[in-house]
């Protein structure tokens, strides 16, 4: 994840209670847009070698961006805002150094931070106090009602399409047809990567999707990626058939959680910029598929979900930045131009390895650039 520009405001604490101040921003990035707008809270929290900090927030119901930075912990990377165990936002691959935002319409009642691997502090509380808060009053209205319909018609075409893809996948594993699976595994995970922060915003069932060998511990390595890895490293599926008949479960599964799913749109604006950030993260290392090296059909299906993200939301973008909605616009023409000289005849993409250093560095920069805009969406959405 790359940095994000500061914002002009901070929460400070003091005891329990907290106090909007405003600051200056020392930084010569572009502005964060919300920070022009005082009603926008801003909330901002630390990962250090304990966890969360502070670990517990008392904050009113509304609009809030939460600012996160990493301060020097390198079991700490990642933030996550969870209420009822689904996360609600998430500021992740933070690294040493590192920060990034998430922004949400807080209602009243208990949420949780939950910073993995924290030493004391792995999981905080933030108790949100006041009335009930309507994002589409806040999200201009008939606008906000349309972007939420519209992205949940994509993502339930997505994760139907996934289940269909699966079948197929699963199917060839089972029969032992290793060219076959081979072939499907990328297609399959295409319809997953599209709308990969949503199915992440049901907690456990990502990894057992979607973890990678070192993301869990070794009896808890399953779903596409373990089937990767006998696929392309054992070159046969041996002992797959549980793997697989798992995998087609957790994913129908997926599907039936997707109606139940509550979205507004700064939360669909957060989802744009986690994709472009998983591209930005995984797929430009070439870690995420690291045994076949199809990490491009990820990019793509990263790219294309955030398109679908931004493309609901972008009426409330243009309504207060046109000039901002237009420039994703042509760096979204740009990134698609790019991909496609790295298309094969064949419909698919060229290996990860088979790139040039060149080639990986002009898709690295064209990801940053395109996700330091899509940063300033949600703050700049949260409140219409």
């Amino acid at each position: 994840m790359r940095r994000f520009p500061k914002t002009g405001y901070s929460i400070v604490a003091v005891g329990t209670a907290l106090t909007l101040t405003l600051s200056a921003c020392g930084s010569s990035s572009p502005p964060n847009r919300a920070a022009k707008d005082a009603d926008v809270r801003t909330v901002e929290l630390t990962l250090t070698d304990a966890g969360c900090d502070p670990a517990h927030l008392e904050l009113p119901a509304g609009p809030t961006t939460f600012h996160v930075t990493n301060d020097g912990a390198d079991a700490v990377t990642e933030i996550e805002l969870q209420q009822g165990g689904r996360i609600v936002g998430e500021a992740e691959n933070l690294t040493p150094g590192l920060s990034g935002s998430f922004s949400v319409t807080l209602q009243p009642g208990t949420y949780e931070t939950v910073c993995p691997n924290g030493s004391s502090a792995s999981k905080g509380d933030v108790v949100v106090s006041g009335s009930t808060v309507s994002t589409t009053t806040l999200a201009a209205g008939a606008a906000a009602v349309t972007a939420v319909t519209d992205y949940r018609k994509y993502v339930e075409d997505e994760a139907a399409a996934l289940v269909t893809a699966t079948t197929t996948f699963v199917t060839a594993v089972k029969a032992g047809d290793v060219a076959a699976a081979k072939k499907q595994f990328p297609d399959a995970r295409t319809h997953y990567e599209s709308i990969e922060p949503v199915a992440e915003s049901f907690g456990a069932l990502d990894p057992e999707i979607d973890a990678r060998a070192n993301d869990v511990p070794a009896h808890a390595f399953k779903g596409f990626h373990r089937i990767e890895q006998q696929l392309w490293v054992s070159g046969n599926t041996a002992g797959m058939g549980p793997v697989a008949d798992e995998l087609l479960a957790d994913v129908k599964r997926l599907r039936s959680l997707i109606p139940t799913i509550k979205l507004e749109p700064a939360q669909i604006a957060n989802g744009a910029v986690e994709l472009m950030n998983e591209v930005g993260t995984r797929k430009i290392t070439g870690e995420e598929d690291r045994y076949s090296h199809t990490d491009l059909w990820d990019f793509d299906a990263n790219d294309d979900g955030s398109i679908a993200a931004f493309k609901a939301v972008r009426p409330l973008v243009e309504a207060k930045d046109a000039a901002l909605a237009d420039k994703i616009d042509q760096q979204f023409a740009s990134t698609d131009t790019l991909l496609d000289t790295h298309k094969t005849p064949d419909g698919g993409f060229t290996l990860y390895t088979d790139l040039s250093k060149a080639e990986t560095k002009a898709l690295a920069a064209q990801v940053e650039a395109l996700a330091d805009s899509l940063a300033q969406v949600a703050p700049l959405i949260v409140k219409a």
